[in-house]
């Protein structure tokens, strides 16, 4: 799937996973140097990935919006698996935070005029 997917995150322990997202967020900053905004991108994508691969279902949705917030071009298949995470999913404030993240990424591919997946419905 994403940018990192020949990297899998597997077996490197969770303290790797925990200074992977911390280095991740660090990108989120607008004073955020470009090279540091994209490497942050393909960090979130590779720890959506992995979430997605571990069936960890709440926590791809709350890592595909960490990605979008980051600005990654998610894949048509890792929105694909989120939103069917969300059609079963009985908690209104994750639905709220999807159907957020899915408007926040359709518009900023607008704006950018970039022919990127975004999924037709929340």
């Amino acid at each position: 799937m994403g940018a990192l997917s020949g990297e899998p995150l597997h077996g490197r322990g969770r303290q790797r996973v925990r200074s992977l997202k911390r280095l991740a967020r660090s990108g989120l900053g607008s004073d955020a140097a470009p090279a540091l905004r994209l490497q942050s991108q393909a960090i979130a994508l590779a720890l959506l990935d992995r979430s997605i691969k571990f069936k960890h279902r709440r926590l791809a949705i709350l890592r595909l919006k960490e990605a979008a917030a980051l600005g990654a071009l998610i894949e048509a298949a890792q929105w694909s698996y989120c939103s069917g995470v969300v059609a079963a999913e009985q908690d209104l404030v994750l639905r709220a935070e999807f159907a957020k993240t899915v408007t926040r990424s359709r518009d900023a591919v607008q704006r950018l005029h970039v022919n990127a997946p975004v999924p037709e419905h929340a």
